[in-house]
């Protein structure tokens, strides 16, 4: 008798999690489908997607693996707009572009997701074409002198955890390398 209530507790929790899981799923904005890679600090750190081809690198927050293909997810936690900024437009939009090159199925949208809002960005040519235009302004348009990235290392944990601190030059923390 006390192994079968012990059985029956352990099913009951089973359930309980199960639950308490899909919830948080909801909440967070996923769809559904494996997560590949997060870079949210949670997990081990994604490893960052670049293009030689268009000059490209960057991370994620999440990629979910879907029957339509690879969704990135970029999450802005302070953010409560109603609607996207235009450079977390790009910026979603270049990881589509980016998941395109690097694993060579388009993803069929995006999710940006603020703390009140989530936005679901679609990826077809038209945006991006928008995305390549931008890119391709920015680089037409820009001196040498504006390319020289302005580095903020007054808050150390943001430095810690940059993905380029390996050959940044002003890394906080050169004797971890």
């Amino acid at each position: 008798m006390f192994w079968v209530f012990i059985a029956i507790a352990l099913v009951a929790l089973a359930v309980v999690m199960l639950a308490r899981s899909a919830r948080l799923r909801q909440e967070s904005g996923l769809p559904k489908g494996k997560i590949m890679q997060s870079d949210t600090g949670i997990e081990e750190r994604g490893k960052p997607l670049f293009s030689a081809r268009y000059g490209l690198t960057g991370t994620p927050d999440y990629v979910v693996s879907t029957s339509r293909g690879p969704v990135p997810v970029e999450v802005k936690p302070t953010r409560t707009d109603s609607e996207p900024r235009e450079s977390h437009l790009l910026q979603l939009l270049a990881y589509c572009l980016l998941l395109e090159e690097t694993q060579g199925k388009k993803p069929p949208y995006g999710l940006l997701k603020y703390s009140t809002n989530t936005f679901k960005v679609d990826y077809n040519s038209k945006t991006r074409a928008h995305l390549l235009e931008a890119m391709e302004q920015i680089r037409t348009t820009a001196t040498q002198e504006e390319w020289q990235v302005a580095r903020n290392h007054d808050v150390p944990a943001r430095c810690r955890a940059c993905g380029y601190r390996d050959v940044c030059d002003l890394s906080l923390w050169p004797d971890e390398l």
